[in-house]
């Protein structure tokens, strides 16, 4: 016969076997459900000594899992960018030259204020306007078949490993991105293949970093 003790015992021990069981399957469909987003500090410091350094400069992520790019630094409106050259032949430099009639005029945004473009004389009723490369400058890809895409700044973009080109675009510390329009705070990766990606900062071609992704 089974007495009221034994009965009791056999009862609670049910109970605590369907919780371990309960709290073993909520954490597997937890940890397939919510892929890990590591974080990294592009630059930081203070306006007196901003940092030109990626931090952590490497990691180590799953297949599936994002990486966050912020700008932390404080009192300083130093941009950044996170930029993939995964073909050499797509390394892109600040400045863009383009050849504009010597006709053109250009009006200052606002009126009035202290600034005008940099044109170098040419020949032949052109000159050579020197502006900011919009595929350093804004979030873009160049995919295998060539094609570039433009994002929004603060872009969130799934990297296939077979792109061509893959930048950020500027992004600085919160509140001071309005002292250069159109740009942003951060960079969100997610990386859909194994592999090894390295990446630099155009502005600071020596801040480099990796991100090895495995299966």
């Amino acid at each position: 016969m089974i007495t009221k003790q034994v009965l009791f015992g056999m009862v609670i021990l049910a109970c605590m076997i369907a919780i371990a069981m309960y709290s073993v399957n909520n954490v597997s469909y937890a940890t397939l459900a919510e892929n890990k987003v590591v974080r990294v500090a592009a630059g930081g410091g203070n306006m007196t000594a901003p940092w030109t350094v990626f931090l952590p400069q490497a990691v180590m992520i799953n297949v599936g899992d994002r990486v966050e790019w912020y700008n932390p630094t404080i009192g300083a409106a130093e941009p950044h960018t996170v930029t993939f050259l995964l073909d050499n032949s797509t390394s892109a430099g600040v400045a863009s030259p383009l050849a504009v009639s010597n006709k053109t005029e250009f009006n200052a945004i606002p009126p009035g204020s202290n600034n005008e473009p940099v044109l170098v004389p040419g020949e032949g009723g052109t000159n050579t306007l020197l502006a900011i490369n919009a595929r350093t400058f804004s979030p873009a890809t160049i995919d295998s078949q060539d094609r570039v895409q433009f994002m929004h700044p603060n872009a969130n973009y799934s990297v296939a490993g077979d792109e061509k080109y893959v930048n950020s675009g500027w992004f600085l510390p919160e509140e001071l991105e309005k002292q250069y329009p159109g740009t942003g705070n951060t960079f969100m990766a997610t990386f859909e293949n194994p592999g090894t990606y390295d990446y630099l900062c155009i502005l600071h071609p020596w801040m480099t970093g990796t991100v090895k992704v495995v299966g």
